[in-house]
């Protein structure tokens, strides 16, 4: 036998070492690529002041009716979330987001030839809700994350970012080739999405996450307080601030400010939002959640006091920012506070369901407001909205801030 032989144990195979996992789920990469996917389900709302600006002066719809297709997407969305929450039982993760991806696409290229107000909202709200379903997949993605405020955090960034670079780059398509550029780039984004999603990996609950992954059954879960406590305080913080951001030109307006400078302040802040959820990604859980989130709701109240004074163009402006970052960096803690309740992700997407019927509520509310008693009373309704959210999530990070993590063995 020569040096070079194999000996007789080495003719037995080989064990092959298993092989390291590509991408770290709790890591930035992961989340960036999964928050890419799910905001191609938010993509609407992003470039929402152009899609009704076409919708009334190209298909010859009047406000209302252009509304009703908005809101048709909207709800669509709120449908998807909720269809989510009923589905992980039985369906993982993966599946959910490319079925609401692929339902996005045939919903973009059918409406390339809808024009009738009755088909087009159909499909607007089918495209909602395979928008919800890819967003809603996301968002519980993020559940799951043993830090699940770095998913949600990265969320909003590139909602805030994204809304930011496609009015930019969109403004010159749309005026060329009209509704199918704004049609055909929700589309790319679907296309997108499903490039992403496989970066969602492995879906199983995170069993080193604070709380396990101990699954409660859903009369436990209905019964829990904590819960009922968080989802109201979300549905207050969005319609607070879906009510401030839809009047932020009356606010500015009765303040006797220039419409150029309103609409300086309003793009300018649409950006500056992203500070927030890069805060929370450098904070996460460092100092808990109740600090951070009763600082973001505090600083809220502060600015929307600001804009009760009438002292001019800077404090308008400085109000307007804050609402903006204090936005992007209160809401991941309300949603990861609700993740901490159930890491499987169904609390979660009931907690989008949520957020985008408030949303949806915000500006008629405070509009409502406004017709009744002025800016004055709107800018009240949005304080009370702030303060009573105040008192109803806070009892509640004080709890799970207190709860020991659990550790594996």
């Amino acid at each position: 036998m020569t040096p070079d032989s194999p000996s007789p144990a080495g003719n037995a195979p080989a064990i092959r070492e298993p092989r390291p996992r590509r991408l770290d789920p709790d890591g930035y990469l992961a989340a960036f690529l999964v928050s890419l996917a799910g905001f191609g389900g938010l993509v609407v709302l992003a470039v929402l002041p152009l899609f009704v600006t076409r919708l009334v002066v190209e298909l010859g719809h009047n406000e209302a009716q252009a509304g009703m297709v908005v809101s048709a997407n909207l709800f669509g969305n709120a449908l998807g979330m909720l269809g989510v929450a009923a589905l992980l039982r039985h369906t993982g993760l993966k599946a959910l987001a490319a079925g609401g991806a692929g339902l996005i696409l045939a919903c973009e290229l059918a409406s390339l030839s809808v024009t009738a107000l009755a088909p087009l909202v159909l499909v607007r709200l089918a495209a909602g809700l395979g928008g919800g379903l890819l967003a809603g997949a996301a968002y519980a993605w993020a559940a799951r994350r043993h830090y699940p405020e770095r998913g949600y955090a990265m969320l909003l960034l590139l909602q805030f970012l994204g809304a930011g670079l496609l009015l930019f780059l969109l403004e010159s398509p749309v005026t060329r080739f009209g509704l199918s550029a704004l049609y055909l780039t929700f589309a790319g984004c679907a296309l997108l999405a499903l490039c992403c999603i496989p970066a969602m990996g492995r879906t199983a609950a995170d069993a080193a996450a604070p709380l396990g992954s101990a699954r409660r059954g859903t009369t436990a879960i209905w019964r829990d307080w904590r819960l009922w406590g968080l989802l109201l305080g979300i549905a207050l913080f969005e319609i607070a601030n879906a009510g401030a951001w839809a009047f932020l030109q009356a606010f500015g307006q009765a303040l006797a400010l220039p419409e150029a400078q309103i609409h300086g302040v309003t793009v300018i802040a649409g950006g500056i939002g992203g500070v927030g959820a890069l805060a929370v990604m450098w904070l996460g859980e460092r100092r808990g959640r109740t600090c951070p989130l009763a600082g973001g709701l505090l600083l809220s109240l502060a600015a929307t006091a600001t804009l009760l004074l009438d002292r001019g163009l800077l404090p308008y402006a400085a109000a307007v920012m804050m609402l903006s970052i204090c936005w992007a960096f209160t809401l991941p803690y309300l949603q990861g506070a609700l993740a901490q309740l159930d890491r499987f992700g169904e609390l979660t997407a009931i907690g989008c369901f949520v957020m985008m019927c408030s949303l949806s509520l915000g500006p008629w509310l405070v509009g409502l407001g406004i017709d009744g008693g002025g800016v004055a009373l709107g800018l009240l309704l949005i304080l009370g909205c702030f303060a009573a959210c105040l008192a109803a999530a806070l009892p509640v990070t004080r709890v799970t801030d207190a709860t020991p993590k659990e550790t594996t063995a």
